[in-house]
């Protein structure tokens, strides 16, 4: 009796362990290394990425993509929790000002993936604070014709 006692207990802790190991740690103040503006390129183009303090646990952000002579793309980007689940939200500057949330799926140390399977394109988005200092950004997912990534890679300059 009890063995099974002891068997029992061992197997509930242990799935219990699983459970809360593998779930992402939603805590923001985890994310404090974002902190900063981190500039890259992509070709010819310049690429930028400008992430605030948190505040009011939320952190505020904005990216973007310019040339010489224009802004290509930008959006306005945050964490922030909802129902006690971190995500990921990209604010699109267009018409509709559309936005899409991109829920925490797994983060240890220095990196996190964030993930929204119903969005047309991407439906990861994964950050990366490199051992050099770096910041490596992947975003991903199906697209017409077949899988779809593109990497931007950023060094702080603030």
């Amino acid at each position: 009796m009890k063995k099974k006692t002891i068997s029992a207990i061992s197997i509930t802790l242990f799935i219990a362990c699983s459970i809360a190991c593998n779930k992402p740690n939603n805590d923001i103040v985890n994310f404090s290394w974002l902190e900063g503006k981190w500039e890259g390129n992509l070709g010819e183009m310049k690429t930028f990425t400008e992430w605030e303090p948190i505040k009011n646990n939320q952190m505020n952000g904005f990216a973007g993509i310019y040339s010489a002579e224009d802004t290509l793309f930008s959006e306005k980007i945050k964490f922030e929790l909802i129902d006690d689940e971190l995500n990921y939200i990209a604010m699109m500057k267009d018409s509709a000002n559309r936005f899409v949330a991109f829920k925490l799926i797994k983060s240890e140390n220095d990196s996190a993936t964030f993930e929204n399977l119903q969005n047309e394109y991407p439906q990861r988005v994964i950050y990366l604070k490199k051992s050099d200092g770096t910041l490596y950004i992947q975003i991903e997912g199906r697209r017409s014709g077949g899988q779809g990534k593109q990497v931007f890679d950023f060094k702080k300059v603030k």
